[in-house]
């Protein structure tokens, strides 16, 4: 009885060899399987090759996706920033009601000089800033922004240099800080209860700014197609990476497939219990003007098939979200500490971050908030098939009248007739009626050095980070 009616069976048995392959490599965090969408293989040639100073936006797009919800094996899905930006701009940090109580009395105290801070910000910057509460957004900006170095609202209060400490203050800005720091002594006692509010919701502020509106000063990411983005980086130097496509070790699968209906193929990889798979989905092989030659004169109900893939220079190549800085002129955008303690806080009466309202966002390692943080990679692979048929001298007549032929793995194309080929080679066993095949890839897709370049993907190392 097949035991999977899917690809699945493949891609985890590929991912197993390489978890073999990598194991010292990929510390505590093995590799899940990987189902290849869309997106296709991964594009590992991250440095525009034309213009280093350039991300490459096919690898962009690859990174920064998020994970599709409930698959498996795992899928590339939409935007892991999308997802991040709703759940980052519906967090605030609030004070828990008796904290709050204790600072209302204390800014009631100091009413006329809260007011007299406002006046003196419009008089500067002709508005009051964006939000519900003009002295706590105030005091969030100057703390956060006008400081080159981490600062407190105590420590301005403390200081005998402002113009030391609040080094970055705009020259419009200069008549507001005597006035400020009026205002911060008449709040007194209550002055770290508003330093939190403040300092908390002014670096939100600015985490949100670069992942909603990524500029080269905000730390944002300038790719090859002329946009601008919040931050990936990849750890691995692209000339490192196809070296290593080229050197490093292989992995091998050998499998047995006989035709079981017109439609499908039972396929048994390492000897292991067979599998059904559509015939479609499994290995194509155009010859000439026939597409399917595979299906059609190879692995038919008379022969007897086996297919082993070679996969080589497997490595292991690691990327994430830069993550955001509180000090800095390169500040990026991704910090999951308040998606984190919001989750955390959930609706209790505490001082913190918290959601309001709750995103619709799954953040388990069932849903969608999560990542590729390390892809195991390799060639494109190497192809043996070994056919026992009657027809075995038509068989090796038909490649070598053939120069070159096209060829999909599992829906994956790895070379077609308009693009790049694979070269073969026939050997014949005639006592044996045996031919076997050996398919190569072009020498292209053999750590390729153009922008589109792609690897196969062998497994993926999987990241929730608010799970």
């Amino acid at each position: 009885m097949p035991e999977s009616l899917d690809a699945s069976v493949i891609i985890n048995e590929l991912k197993s060899k390489a978890n073999s392959v990598l194991a010292a490599a990929l510390g505590s965090t093995p590799l899940d399987a990987f189902a290849i969408t869309s997106l296709g293989n991964f594009p590992y040639n991250w440095q525009d090759t034309l213009n280093v100073t350039k991300f490459n936006a096919l690898t962009y797009n690859w990174i920064s996706s998020n994970l599709k919800a409930g698959a498996t094996p795992l899928q590339l899905d939409g935007s892991f920033t999308n997802l991040y930006i709703q759940a980052i701009t519906a967090i605030s940090w609030s004070l828990s009601r008796s904290d709050q109580a204790l600072l209302n009395n204390a800014a009631n105290a100091a009413t006329v000089q809260a007011a007299a801070v406002q006046n003196a910000w419009i008089a500067a910057f002709g508005s009051l800033p964006p939000g519900t509460n003009p002295i706590s957004d105030i005091a969030g900006i100057i703390a956060t922004t006008w400081a080159s170095q981490p600062t407190t609202l105590q420590a301005i209060q403390n200081s005998l240099s402002l113009s030391d400490l609040l080094d970055l203050t705009p020259a419009a800005g200069q008549p507001v800080l005597p006035v400020f720091v009026n205002w911060l002594n008449a709040i007194g006692s209550q002055l770290s209860l508003q330093n939190s509010v403040s300092m908390n919701n002014g670096y939100l502020r600015r985490a949100r700014q670069a992942a909603q509106q990524a500029t080269t000063t905000n730390g944002g990411l300038a790719l090859n197609n002329g946009t601008t983005v919040p931050a990936y980086q990849v750890a691995n130097q692209v000339a490192d990476i196809q070296n290593a496509l080229q050197t490093g070790s292989p992995v091998t699968m050998s499998m047995t497939v006989t035709r079981s209906t017109t439609d499908e193929f039972t396929v048994s990889v390492e000897g292991k219990t067979g599998f059904s798979i559509p015939v479609l989905d499994f290995l194509s092989i155009g010859i000439g003007g026939n597409a399917n030659y595979f299906s059609s004169d190879l692995a038919t109900t008379d022969n007897e098939t086996t297919v082993e893939m070679s996969f080589p220079g497997v490595n292991l190549v690691n990327f994430g979200p830069v993550p955001f800085q509180q000090t800095g002129t390169s500040l990026s955008w991704y910090w999951m500490d308040p998606i984190v303690q919001a989750i955390k806080n959930g609706t209790s009466d505490v001082s913190g971050f918290k959601f309001s309202p709750v995103p619709p966002i799954d953040f388990s390692s069932s849903g969608p908030f999560g990542f590729v943080m390390g892809a195991a990679i390799s060639g494109y692979p190497t192809i043996t098939i070994t056919i026992k048929s009657a027809s075995y001298s038509k068989i090796q007549k038909t490649f070598q009248q053939t120069v070159s032929s096209s060829v999909s793995f599992l829906g994956i194309e790895l070379a077609s007739a308009s693009e790049s080929t694979y070269s073969n080679n026939v050997v014949v066993d005639a006592a044996n009626s045996t031919v076997t095949i050996t398919l190569s890839p072009p020498q292209s897709l053999v750590a390729g050095t153009v922008n589109a370049s792609q690897a196969w993907v062998l497994g993926v190392q999987a990241n929730y980070p608010a799970a």
